[in-house]
This record gives structure tokens, sequence and C-alpha cells, in this order.
């Protein structure tokens, strides 16, 4: 992916993503492993299912990560290409000028 595919919206969403400890810190141990089953993940993190799957839910509609079926197994992936294009990105957002709302009476 292209850093500038990424539009200030989808940049906004998946740091919002990243920025929970607990999501960050299942990005990196999925990363860590390649791939992770979602029992896999719920085995590292003393959390209940629900609760990974709320994360996990999160971090899949940012785009953060990607999941795979096989059979009754989903399988989790960090998207490394989104995750390059973030990287690639944020550097020349925070240097250019934003537009300056003008304040409404």
């Amino acid at each position: 992916m292209r850093s500038n595919a990424i539009d200030d919206a989808r940049l906004v969403k998946v740091l919002k993503a990243l920025a929970d400890p607990t999501r960050f810190r299942m990005v990196q141990e999925i990363a860590g492993a390649g791939e992770l089953s979602c029992s896999e993940v719920q085995a590292r993190f003393d959390f209940s299912q629900p609760t990974i799957s709320h994360h996990l839910k999160i971090l899949v509609d940012a785009g953060v990560l990607r999941q795979r079926a096989e059979g009754k197994h989903h399988f989790t992936s960090v998207d490394r290409d989104l995750i390059d294009g973030v990287l690639g990105t944020i550097p020349a957002r925070l240097a250019a000028v934003p537009k300056r709302r003008t304040k409404t009476a």
C-alpha cells in the first residue's frame, strides 16, 4: 500500500485502534508470531473471550489486522503494508499545514 493512499480518516482510525495498550500488545504478539488463531491470542492474555473478540474486531475494522478462516478456526495476522503506509505517511502529515477552521458565532 502506498502511503499517499491513506486518507486522514483512515489514519486516525488506525492510530486510535493502536492507542489502546492492550490492542497494541495484541498487535505485537501477533506480529511476533506471524499469525495466530483466536484461541492462541486468548491464551496469551488474561481476558475473557468476548473481551479478546472486542479488541480484535476493532483492530480488524481499522485494517491493522487481517483474518482468514480455515474450517472453524480464524487466523489473524498483521497487515504490514498498512502499518508501513501509516509509518510512511505520518511525517508528511505532521509537517503539512492544516487548514484553519473559522469560528462561527
